[in-house]
């Protein structure tokens, strides 16, 4: 039986495959030997920040597609009838024959593109339902009832290996943005353990809300959150444009660091996130500004330094993250902006490796620390 055959590919061969769309693709090979399949779409919603669901799309003459849909999409696209919305409702399946369906939007697409039948089941992981599965053909006679049945029985093996390789897709992406890029890489590639660790020479990078105590006592708590928010999307698009990972939120701070092979690089590029940083804050102070919001001031300190990079805590609650002298050197730097009125200030150290026409502030004495520290300004 070739559904038994290619079932027991699935859960062995297929399972080696370590994304969807190459699954897909070998998977239709096994397939079409039994039945003219040209399009296999595969959807599932998502534990995700910023996404709702992911599709997958192999398509005959065509690039695999995988896309990761937002939660306005989705809402979007739950409010139209389509095919993954009428299993979601309870279909136990759906089946268009051209031209059959052309009130939706998505069938009618197909309809355009030559495609002649579409047959769809759900999937359930662990009995929930999470998406579907479609499959489509150009062929003129459509499928027969021997390919629907085959397509049937393949449901449950292929939602068992799409499954796990969803799972690692979103917790790939939890650690990502939880922990910051390269932390949640190195965790979800292994790096556990309490104590592993390296050092780095790095661009310590150290900012907080000037004010914020203030804020605090006078803002409600949903607007001072939003506040928040807004003020760290800009501060974390920045630092990824210029290859920064953003380690730790602390309150209203943030910590980050740049690396790079030459360490001159890596104080230009934060130099250059500054740049970046700073417009896009300027940005947003108008933005709510015209919309009666209040605004916040930024301090960030800078400095150049080793620090200790890894897992740091206890047993049971890690976290990893950047320590050592070089971290609370940029903080303390920071805290002498409000002190300088002025919102960037680096160390000697990171300013005379990062661009030129960084100005001397003078010495100044800052906790923690016996010598005064001298400081350095960013051009205008």
């Amino acid at each position: 039986m070739p559904a038994t055959e290619i079932t027991r590919w699935l859960l062995s061969t297929g399972r080696t495959y370590s994304t969807v769309g190459s699954l897909q693709a070998a998977l239709v090979d096994q397939v079409v030997e039994y039945a003219p399949v040209d399009r296999l779409w595969c959807g599932t919603t998502v534990l995700h920040p910023q996404g709702a669901a992911y599709l997958w799309i192999w398509q005959r003459d065509s690039l695999p597609k995988e896309r990761e849909l937002g939660y306005a999409q989705f809402a979007q696209l739950e409010a139209k009838d389509s095919p993954a919305r009428r299993l979601k409702l309870g279909a136990p399946a759906v089946r268009f024959r051209h031209p059959e369906g052309e009130e939706l939007s998505d069938v009618a697409d197909l309809w355009r593109e030559g495609f002649r039948d579409l047959y769809g089941q759900s999937m359930r992981f662990r009995g929930a339902w999470v998406g579907g599965i479609t499959w489509a053909t150009r062929a003129e006679g459509g499928f027969t009832s021997a390919h629907l049945a085959l397509l049937e029985r393949l449901t449950p093996a292929l939602t068992a290996v799409i499954e796990p390789l969803a799972r690692d897709l979103v917790t790939a992406t939890l650690l990502r943005t939880y922990l910051g890029r390269d932390a949640g890489e190195r965790v979800s590639s292994g790096q556990v353990r309490r104590g592993d660790q390296q050092t780095l020479r790095a661009a310590v990078w150290f900012c907080d809300v000037r004010g914020f105590t203030q804020l605090s006592t006078t803002l409600p708590r949903q607007e001072l959150l939003d506040l928040l928010n807004d003020t760290f999307e800009e501060i974390v698009h920045g630092l990824h444009a210029h290859g920064g990972q953003v380690l730790k939120f602390m309150g209203d701070g943030l910590l980050a660091v740049l690396t790079e092979d030459d360490e001159g690089a890596a104080c230009r590029s934060a130099a250059d996130a500054v740049t970046t940083v700073q417009r896009r804050l300027v940005e947003l102070t108008v933005r709510r500004s015209k919309l009666g919001l209040t605004t916040a001031d930024v301090g960030i300190g800078l400095h150049f330094g080793d620090v200790t990079y890894g897992n740091i805590g206890a047993p049971a609650r890690l976290d990893f993250t950047v320590i050592g002298s070089a971290v609370n050197l940029a903080a303390r730097v920071e805290s002498l902006c409000g002190r300088l009125g002025v919102s960037v200030l680096g160390t000697k150290a990171f300013a005379s490796r990062a661009s030129a026409g960084w100005t001397k502030q003078g010495e100044h004495s800052v906790k923690g620390l016996d010598e005064p520290v001298e400081v350095y300004q960013p051009p205008p």
